[in-house]
């Protein structure tokens, strides 16, 4: 039996993702990490599962996989709190219809981040800006400029596979859809989507199709 799967430049050893890990929860900052980390995990899971073992051999290959994946969630979580607790707010006057301009935040150094995780909090900044923009929109006494958002989230579409057949029902923008059966893919309004998902049935085949 081989298990021994961390021994080219694409694997990594358990004992390093624990080493990294350790380093993360016992030092406040986040702290740089190989920038090819989660891939040589997704590679090393990946040769583990292409092991073909039997019995209690293939009970250790399970446990090691396990293991890695279990440390990865923790690394991964541990780092994202770290990136979001970046946010110091300061604010610099009271004034609510200057909410953006004096909310100011201490910025996370990028260069400790690995390309999924940027990727995570490009997610994040956009999140908080359009908060804001939606904050100046309200105070600043722009109606209109949220009715175009409003309109922009009624138009917003969602890739669906059908898991169950479902009959024709009026979507949010009062368009017809379906009946559909068992395994049929469509795209319909994201709030329609998001109902069937709920109820399990539907799930999403790929990203959402943003029109803003």
């Amino acid at each position: 039996m081989n298990l021994n799967v961390a021994n080219d430049n694409n694997s990594i050893k358990i004992a390093e993702i624990a080493g990294m890990l350790l380093k993360e929860v016992q030092i406040s900052t986040l702290q740089p990490v190989p920038f090819d980390t989660y891939q040589k995990i997704a590679f090393t899971l990946e040769k583990l599962q292409l092991l073909e073992f039997e019995g209690i051999e293939a009970k250790i290959r399970d446990a090691m996989a396990q293991m890695i994946s279990t440390a990865t969630r923790f690394l991964l979580e541990v780092r994202y709190r770290k990136m979001l607790d970046r946010e110091g707010v300061v604010t610099s006057s009271s004034s609510s219809s200057s909410i953006s301009a004096n909310t100011m935040k201490t910025q996370i150094d990028y260069s400790k981040l690995t390309e999924e995780e940027k990727y995570i909090m490009n997610a994040e900044n956009e999140s908080e800006r359009r908060k804001n923009d939606i904050l100046l929109r309200i105070v600043n006494g722009r109606p209109k400029l949220l009715e175009s958002i409003s309109k922009s989230v009624r138009s917003e579409r969602i890739v669906v596979r059908f898991v169950k057949p479902m009959e024709k029902f009026i979507g949010v923008d009062m368009e017809g859809y379906g009946p559909f059966r068992q395994e049929d893919i469509a795209v319909i309004p994201f709030e329609n989507a998001r109902s069937l998902i709920e109820n399990n049935h539907a799930i999403e085949v790929q990203t959402r199709c943003r029109h803003y």
